[in-house]
């Protein structure tokens, strides 16, 4: 399992493929805080990357990958749930109580994003 492939899975818009490989993982006892720093991945992908192992091992009660801490934020927004732009409320929603390693990263997606428990 590669942590690439669940980012790419989401920037495609493939949420489905996405908690799959959530629920997979789960499954597995990923230990976090090992996931190695993706390889191939631009600065927007890496910054997905960086949120999304910080939010999956805060769930899992783990301490994330160092490589997380020198992963910056995104200069425009980005918005991880297909047409969230498009839901004023639902936006309001995931921009004030969205997952905390995301937002921190100007990437929004709702609170309970692929929250697979």
């Amino acid at each position: 399992m590669e942590l690439r492939d669940l980012v790419r899975a989401i920037l495609a818009g493939d949420l489905l493929s996405a908690r799959q490989w959530v629920a997979d993982a789960h499954r597995q006892r990923i230990s976090w805080e090992g996931v190695g720093r993706p390889t191939g991945l631009d600065d927007r992908e890496m910054t997905v990357a960086a949120g999304l192992a910080e939010l999956l091992a805060a769930r899992a009660g783990a301490p994330p990958p160092q490589w997380t801490l020198s992963v910056g934020a995104q200069r425009e927004p980005l918005f991880l749930d297909p047409g969230l732009q498009e839901m004023p409320r639902t936006l309001a929603h995931a921009m004030t109580d969205g997952p905390e390693p995301l937002r921190r990263r100007n990437v929004f997606a709702s609170p309970d994003f692929l929250d697979v428990r």
